[in-house]
């Protein structure tokens, strides 16, 4: 994943360590290259393509098979269909709140597989970031929610899209994990029997196996 370099990466873990410098919650950093694999959108413009190929077909001033036109289905769906993964505006195909809702899944899902639900006063902080669908989703558990509220993360998740859209993206991500551990220091301040309970290092999350 080349949207974060290693420095990016080492610049945001220290960033998240001396967030959680001052307080008793944690924050955890994903990136994922996209959150769903979208294979219902895919075979429907598949078809959709088909269709038009089909129409083309036979549209065109000559004689009609019935192989040739078995064939012409044949071959652009099977065309379209390996060929559509892989177009930058492929996202254009898709509609927003599908992407939405699957990037929402999928941070839900990273909150608990990264371990943010065990936190001992259910103060954990994700800050997930899906290249694909371009969308950041901030989730607070319950401790720090009740606190804090969407307003908040809402704040948090623009930091990062204006540091994207200004080209600075470690930035705006460095500074929205401040602006995470400002919050937790205030409600939740560190004690002296604190410890890290989760690691502080970038996750980069492949796509699942099973994502739809």
């Amino acid at each position: 994943m080349t949207f974060l370099t290693e420095e990016d990466k080492k610049a945001i873990s220290e960033a998240v360590k001396q967030a959680e410098a001052g307080t008793s919650g944690e924050i955890v950093f994903a990136i994922s290259e996209a959150s769903a694999r979208y294979h219902h959108e895919l075979l429907l413009a598949s078809i959709i393509g088909m269709v038009a190929a089909t129409a083309l077909y036979l549209a065109l001033p000559f004689d009609h098979t019935i192989g040739i036109l078995l064939w012409t289905q044949l071959v652009s769906f099977t065309l379209l269909f390996a060929v559509l993964p892989h177009l930058p505006l492929r996202r254009r195909l898709i509609p927003s709140r599908e992407l939405d809702a699957r990037t929402r899944e999928a941070a839900l899902l990273e909150f608990y597989s990264s371990g943010l639900y065990r936190t001992r006063e259910a103060n954990g902080i994700l800050i997930y970031l899906s290249l694909f669908e371009r969308t950041v989703v901030v989730l607070g558990d319950r401790g720090i929610h009740e606190k804090m509220g969407n307003q908040h993360w809402d704040d948090v998740r623009d930091k990062i899209i204006e540091g994207i859209r200004q080209g600075r993206a470690r930035e705006g991500i460095c500074a929205a994990v401040r602006s995470c551990g400002e919050a937790l220091a205030k409600h939740f301040p560190h004690r002296p029997d604190d410890v890290n309970e989760l690691s502080d290092q970038v996750i980069d999350r492949p796509i699942r196996p099973d994502a739809p």
